[in-house]
């Protein structure tokens, strides 16, 4: 047992480093901070739909046609509330609700095909702010719309500041 107190050493010598670095690095100036990248969060839960349950990529291919049929899609769902452009202009949107803007590169609810094809399918609590569509389109009609967002969102920014 003549090893105890070494190990004892090293373990107790061992934890002290840690502790001291960690000390350290906790008490790093917030300037450090800032400099690194921000992660960016993951978005807020806006239904039960599983996200992992739901292709990471749009399944159908972006096409003239599958864009069209999307547009289709969006005029009838989508527009009342998002507006002609996808700016979250609409003027049928419910009082009080601020529908999202399709265009910008900011979405609460994530912008990847299947976070948007979640929010789409299963709406966003509370349902009055927008209601879930996956029972009245079917999971074709939303992957359509989304090519479709997408091509809306691309031309939206090709458009220079003053044209509207």
């Amino acid at each position: 047992m003549r090893c105890a107190p070494i190990v004892l050493t090293v373990v107790c010598s061992l934890g002290v480093s840690l502790a001291a670095g960690s000390a350290l690095s906790a008490a790093a100036p917030q300037a450090q901070k800032k400099a690194s990248p921000a992660k960016s969060a993951a978005p807020p839960e806006n239904n039960a739909i599983p996200l992992k349950s739901i292709p990471a990529k749009n399944p159908i291919p972006t096409s003239e046609n599958s864009i069209k049929a999307g547009r289709a899609v969006y005029a009838k769902i989508c527009r009342d509330c998002h507006g002609l452009q996808g700016k979250g202009d609409g003027i049928k949107a419910p009082p009080g609700s601020k529908p999202a803007n399709l265009t910008d590169a900011e979405w609460k609810y994530g912008g990847s095909d299947a976070e948007i094809f979640k929010t789409i399918k299963g709406g966003v609590k509370p349902f009055d702010v927008m209601e879930p569509w996956g029972k009245k389109i079917s999971d074709t009609d939303i992957w359509n719309t989304i090519n479709f967002l997408h091509d809306l969102a691309a031309k939206a920014a090709v458009k220079p500041a003053g044209k509207k």
